[in-house]
C-alpha cells in the first residue's frame, strides 16, 4: 500500500510540473520605421527559425509574459498611414504584446495625421502577416490616403 501511495505522489508531482510549465506567448515585436522585415515576418515557423537569431522569425518573434497585474498577453498588429507632414504618405506597421483587451478583434482609428487599423490574436506568431494580407492592408490604406490627398486638393 505505501508503494502505491509513494506512485500515486510522483504521478502527482509530474502532472503538476508538465501543467504549469505552460510556455509563454510568442508574438513579433518590431516597427517597420526601424525594420523593414516588420512589414511581413512569416506567420508559419519552425523551432529551428525561432531559436536562430539570424532569421527573422528569431530576431523578432519575442516571448510575451503576464505583466506586472497577472493579465495574460495577447498579440497585435498595428498598420498606420501616415499622411502629410514632412515625409510623403507612407504606412508603417508595429507589432507587439499588450494587456488590455478590446471588445472587438479590430478596430479603425482616423486622426488627423495618420490611419490606423489594428488587431489582436492569441496565438504564437499570430501577429505576423502573410503576403496577401499584408499587400490588402497597405493596398488598403494606401487607397485610402490618395483619395483623401485628391479630395483635399479639389476643394482648395
Amino acid at each position: 500500500m505505501a508503494v502505491c501511495g509513494y506512485w500515486m505522489l510522483y504521478l502527482t508531482v509530474i502532472l503538476a510540473g508538465v501543467t504549469s510549465s505552460v510556455e509563454a506567448l510568442r508574438c513579433y515585436q518590431c516597427n517597420s520605421n526601424d525594420d523593414t522585415d516588420c512589414f511581413a515576418p512569416p506567420k508559419n515557423f519552425t523551432e529551428a527559425q525561432y531559436r536562430d537569431n539570424q532569421t527573422v522569425v528569431g530576431r523578432l518573434l519575442m516571448e510575451c509574459s503576464r505583466d506586472e497585474h497577472g493579465r495574460e498577453p495577447f498579440c497585435i498588429k498595428s498598420s498606420v498611414l501616415v499622411l502629410g507632414g514632412n515625409l510623403p504618405d507612407h504606412t508603417r506597421v508595429l507589432r507587439e504584446c499588450q494587456y488590455e483587451r478590446w471588445v472587438r478583434p479590430c478596430y479603425r482609428v482616423y486622426n488627423g495625421g495618420h490611419e490606423e487599423i489594428t488587431c489582436q490574436c492569441d496565438s504564437d506568431g499570430c501577429n505576423g502577416a502573410t503576403q496577401r494580407s499584408a499587400s490588402i492592408v497597405v493596398l488598403l490604406l494606401m487607397s485610402v490616403g490618395v483619395s483623401y490627398r485628391l479630395l483635399a486638393s479639389g476643394t482648395s
